[in-house]
């Protein structure tokens, strides 16, 4: 599998990654078989978010035992610290891990939304302090606005910019 360097994080990820939200309408078992099946095909990348209800949990029990195999990236819709908080320490109670590899703010399409984000009491404070709690290692943003995510680009505060292509 061709390999690439993730964004500005040094990571070096598949050129196909996987994305979390197929696998919730799958069982368990279908999940887990897939998500190992991708692994074995030389997939490194994982992707997946707080919000798409069973993900996470499956994506973990998948990845048990090869962790180190995986560069995984979820995502909280979280805008303020508090609930950014909360968001993580549930995402890594799912997922079994320790750490994230990398951690997004996930749909931010409105400006309102990333000033939000940026702000005093923001999701960038907790981002912020996971990092440095050795929780997270890198911090990404996704938008469906091209706008907010040339904003965010220009910004530099960000390590990855996840925006959806079709």
């Amino acid at each position: 599998m061709q390999q690439m360097i993730l964004g500005r994080t040094n990571l070096e990820v598949s050129r196909v990654g996987f994305g979390g939200i197929p696998i919730q309408r799958l069982t368990e078992k279908e999940a887990v078989r897939v998500v190992r099946r991708c692994l074995d095909l030389g997939v490194t990348f994982f992707d997946t978010a707080n919000g798409y209800t069973t993900s996470e949990e499956r994506i973990g029990k998948a990845i048990q035992g090869r962790r180190d195999e995986v560069v995984l990236a979820t995502k909280t819709g979280a805008r303020d610290k508090e609930t950014a908080e909360e968001h993580l320490a549930l995402s890594l109670r799912r997922m079994q891990v320790e750490h994230i590899d990398l951690w997004q703010f996930h749909n931010v399409s409105e400006f309102a939304a990333y000033e939000q984000v940026l702000g005093p009491g923001g999701a960038l404070e907790a981002a912020r302090d996971a990092v440095q709690a050795g929780k997270v290692g890198h911090i990404g943003i996704s938008s469906h606005s091209m706008e907010v995510a040339l904003a965010a680009v220009q910004s530099g505060l960000f390590e990855t910019i996840q925006f959806p292509v079709s």
